[in-house]
């Protein structure tokens, strides 16, 4: 299905990263935590893999992201699976990238550590690789990180995770969802002007847009629900996790969110440790994860499959800085878990302030406002998990000022929200809906 887009458009994109790691968490060099994954990892499932996304999408780039662990394990183990992922490369122009401290690199590491093992390892993969990497993966990284990566070539890091939030071991909402420039004072916020970081800032994987505002997970909900197999496929029975998969991907690629930002972008990490874990609960998991590629091919021709570095030029050559940034994004609930029926999430991104907007039985609500002024730090300590910027309004609801508002009282207290809003959004359907109909 191809639809006229914007002149200056992307279009449909989806970007797949994959991590070889050796401990589910090498926080540093020698220090290591939770499981050593090393017998997860192997050449055949690397190849297996790479198998698997070019049958769905023969054209395909992915980006291979190695631990510090994989990259410098000696083992027949890891020499074997080191050159499988060469092999990939070379064949299919795929990227070879380095993972920090298992996504929480600044836990850890002070800011002069973590970078100094981003530049080791990225002489590491231009000598056995043949590249040097053009991107990071990272989970969560500081700007001074950021800055030093991108001083070394990396033009593109995975640096944040969209609205996490008492997940794993660290947190990180409070970010817009589509590419940016972080800026120097603090990963989260766009930057503007001299504290504008020259390198696009892309999400971990793509949530569901109504789950993501819980906080956490249990047994009856997970705030990161959305394109994770972990969250879908290896949890869920399989009818639900298709179903959500689904829903996720179609509120990215319709024909109105690529027409309205000119682009649809899904992204998805799936760690070849837990591609093993996967396999050992149904040995069909691959191929359904496989399947649902596919479809996505199949009922969007036009979609394409890069490499986050390609992904983040093609962004970069569209944007040369964050300020014509005017994200909105929409979704309703899929009815699995905490995406509710009966729910609408409307989300409103600009440099200046994202604004979350809740549409169900209780009204229309605004239940997320950051306001991307300039004031927020980082953390400047090891061990603190808290780096989320929450704003005036924080769509996890931790806190009594948290509650949502009704839209009309809000942007009456706001005017200069409502200005900015109708500057920015004045010939969207969508923002003349919502203040219509509240």
């Amino acid at each position: 299905m191809e639809s006229s887009q914007q002149p200056d458009a992307i279009g449909r994109r989806i970007t797949v990263n994959t991590v070889v790691r050796r401990h589910q968490i090498e926080a540093t060099r020698t220090r290591s935590l939770w499981e050593d994954e090393s017998e997860l990892h192997s050449a055949a499932l690397v190849e297996r893999f790479s198998d698997t996304v070019r049958a769905a999408i023969p054209d395909a780039r992915v980006t291979w992201a190695l631990s510090w662990g994989a990259l410098t394990d000696a083992s027949p183990r890891y020499r074997d699976v080191r050159a499988a992922v060469r092999r990939a490369a070379e064949a299919h122009g795929d990227d070879v990238a380095f993972v920090p401290g298992g996504f929480f690199a600044n836990l850890y590491g002070s800011r002069e550590d973590v970078s100094r093992d981003i530049t080791d390892a990225a002489d590491l993969i231009a000598q056995g690789f043949g590249r040097a990497p053009r991107s990071l993966v990272a989970g969560f990284l500081s700007a001074h990180n950021i800055a030093d990566a991108r001083a070394r070539g990396m033009r593109t890091v995975q640096g944040n995770i969209w609205s996490q939030f008492d997940i794993d071991l660290q947190d990180g909402d409070g970010s817009i969802a589509y590419p940016y420039y972080p800026s120097s004072s603090h990963f989260l916020v766009p930057g503007r002007g001299d504290q504008r970081i020259d390198a696009v800032q892309l999400d971990g994987w793509t949530v569901d847009l109504v789950a993501a505002r819980t906080a956490g997970m249990s047994s009856d909900y997970n705030s990161r629900l959305g394109l994770g197999p972990i969250e879908t496929l290896h949890r869920l029975p399989r009818a639900e996790a298709l179903r959500e998969l689904d829903a996720t991907s179609e509120a990215h690629l319709n024909d109105r969110n690529v027409q309205r930002n000119g682009l649809g972008w899904l992204t998805v990490n799936y760690e070849i440790s837990e591609v093993a874990r996967g396999l050992e609960a149904d040995p069909s998991t691959l191929d359904a994860w496989g399947g649902w590629l596919g479809g996505l091919r199949e009922r969007w021709p036009d979609l394409r499959m890069p490499t986050i570095a390609e992904f983040g030029e093609e962004w970069r050559t569209r944007h040369p800085d964050n300020e014509g940034l005017a994200y909105l994004l929409e979704q309703s609930g899929s009815g699995v878990q905490a995406s509710r029926l009966g729910e609408t999430v409307t989300w409103f991104m600009t440099a200046g302030f994202r604004l979350g907007v809740v549409t169900d039985a209780d009204g229309i609500r605004v239940f997320d406002y950051t306001a991307y002024d300039g004031d927020a730090v980082e953390p400047s300590g090891l061990g603190d998990r808290r780096w989320s910027l929450l704003g005036e309004i924080n769509q996890k609801r931790t806190r009594p000022q948290d509650e949502p508002v009704p839209l009309l009282r809000f942007l009456a207290a706001h005017p200069t929200v409502d200005a900015a809003l109708n500057e920015y959004y004045g010939g969207s359907d969508e923002l003349s809906r919502l203040k219509d109909d509240a």
